[in-house]
């Protein structure tokens, strides 16, 4: 690790604050969306070893194991171990063996290691990309894939693209690109792909959709801005099956590593 390195503060790190209810809610709607169908392709296939940074449902990392590897998911979130060790029979049927660490990545043991190491959506990988990037430099011998957002608009939370960005007032640079200058040259992936892919979510009705986006925003009683965010959720809405279709457009970046 070179001395130059930024200091990675496990005391600042970004705490797991999804409550059950929204780490449910994320689970069921990114295994529906085309996230995982656009993104796999870019990633290491049938892989024997992996440290899953991150790991949250596995959506897209159950998918990278080939049969008898190792899965060592790192997950803090509680609502997400669960639909983890929901998967041992399955995974049990391939044998693959899940070896669960229900910490935050801070708190992981240093001896722990894979071939390949995956970071899916992590917050450190897009707050501090070069700390993060040489945290895990001892974690993973052969390759390292970073799955980070790439779309010209908001990363806060999923469906913040439906609004303006007077209303969701988040950052729309691409993500990906801060992430690249961060990391500078010494530090830069020998490879990156992108995957366009829409998040959707079912609703069962416009007032469900609408509290959903006004729960997201944190927006209190009595800001002038509620009436605006009901009305471009109106807007935005499509008739569905079972509902109201509620959705924007994706893009993600796959940044790769690789050691000989």
């Amino acid at each position: 690790m070179s001395s130059n390195a930024p200091e990675l503060r496990p005391d600042a790190a970004t705490p797991c604050a999804w409550g059950d209810a929204e780490a449910a809610f994320y689970a069921r709607s990114i295994v529906r969306s085309g996230y995982a169908r656009a993104v796999l392709p870019l990633l290491p296939r049938a892989l024997p070893d992996l440290l899953d940074i991150g790991a949250g449902n596995g959506v897209l990392s159950r998918r990278m194991l080939a049969p008898g590897a190792r899965w060592h998911a790192v997950e803090p979130q509680a609502e997400m171990q669960r639909r983890l060790q929901a998967l041992r029979p399955a995974l049990a049927a391939r044998g693959i063996r899940l070896e669960l660490s229900p910490v935050d990545w801070t708190q992981l043991d240093p001896a722990v290691a894979a071939d390949t190491l995956l970071a899916a959506h992590l917050p450190p990988a897009q707050r501090e990309p070069a700390a993060f990037h040489d945290a895990m430099a001892t974690r993973w011998r052969r390759c390292m894939a970073w799955v980070v957002p790439a779309q010209a608009g908001p990363a806060s939370f999923c469906l913040a693209g439906v609004l303006t960005p007077e209303l969701h007032g988040a950052d729309t640079r691409p993500v990906f690109e801060r992430v690249l200058a961060a990391l500078g040259p010494t530090r830069a992936p020998q490879a990156l792909h992108f995957a366009d892919w829409r998040y959707e979510v079912c609703f069962e009705s416009l007032a469900a959709a609408q509290a959903h986006v006004i729960e997201r925003l944190r927006l209190p009683p009595g800001d002038e801005r509620r009436s605006q965010v009901l009305a471009q959720v109106a807007a935005s809405a499509r008739p569905g099956r079972r509902g109201l279709r509620l959705g924007c457009t994706k893009r993600s970046a796959v940044l790769l590593w690789r050691r000989d």
